[in-house]
């Protein structure tokens, strides 16, 4: 009775990860709409979430801004999301990450086009609420630290994990 007491300890106690690891390797994708305080419009993009352990959470995302009044831009995030569940189907997600963007600029009729590349960082926080078993809404309100351009972004998407 001991001895069967014993494994049963032991199988319970190398199940345990197995209980907690259910995001781990999963990989989601989506689309988004964002707005940005610089360049002043709305855009739209993609993203993927790749869950590298259970809370930890890979988010590479491409934004598009459309060229209006000469000004324009693009925009590729590699962020970290540190996923914190609020409930069954809530979560909040501190974020931070690099930025790159393209700026583009129409100066004058006659003269060239301007493209300005900007390296940056963000930081910011995220909620997302699953809507049904496999999707997701998500909200994102971050502020981007770029050279000569820093804004606040909003982002509201959704997508679906597999």
């Amino acid at each position: 009775m001991k001895r069967t007491i014993q494994l049963l300890a032991l199988f319970m106690l190398f199940s345990i990860p197995q209980l907690f690891a259910q995001f781990e390797g999963t990989v989601g994708i989506g689309a988004h709409v964002a707005y940005g305080t610089e360049i002043n419009r709305p855009g739209v993009g993609g993203h993927l979430h790749y869950y590298r352990t259970n809370n930890l959470r890979i988010a590479p995302s491409f934004t598009y801004f459309p060229e209006i009044n000469d000004k324009g831009m693009w925009m590729v995030d590699a962020d970290a999301h540190y996923v914190l569940p609020l409930s069954i189907t809530a979560s909040l997600y501190p974020i931070g990450g690099i930025h790159y963007s393209n700026w583009v600029f129409d100066k004058n009729e006659g003269m060239p086009r301007t493209n300005k590349q900007r390296l940056g960082t963000n930081l910011g926080m995220g909620f997302q609420h699953d809507i049904s078993y496999r999707v997701r809404a998500n909200f994102e309100l971050k502020y981007q630290f770029i050279r000569d351009y820093s804004q606040v972004l909003l982002t509201a998407g959704f997508g679906f994990w597999f």
